[in-house]
């Protein structure tokens, strides 16, 4: 039971910016700034992310493009009509 209390650093790091958030909002200008930066930051997680990705398994993903297709459909034509 312990051990899945056991909270890693990202963890914690991310519960604490959530409670810093809470108490310390960001607002004018900088809201802007940070607005900026979290899209960058959030570009560059998913491009590392995936750059880490061997050629086998990306073109093993591309296999799969009738699942691609139905999420696409979801994601942007049925979800906007409902």
């Amino acid at each position: 039971m312990l051990k899945l209390l056991a909270l890693d650093r990202f963890t914690i790091l991310l519960i604490a910016m959530v409670i810093l958030a809470t108490f310390l909002p960001v607002a004018g200008q900088m809201a802007h700034y940070f607005n900026m930066l979290t899209t960058v930051a959030i570009a560059i997680l998913f491009f590392l992310h995936g750059a880490k990705l061997s050629r086998e398994a990306v073109l093993e993903g591309m296999l799969h493009w009738k699942m691609h297709a139905l999420v696409f459909a979801f994601t942007f034509v049925i979800f906007p009509v409902i």
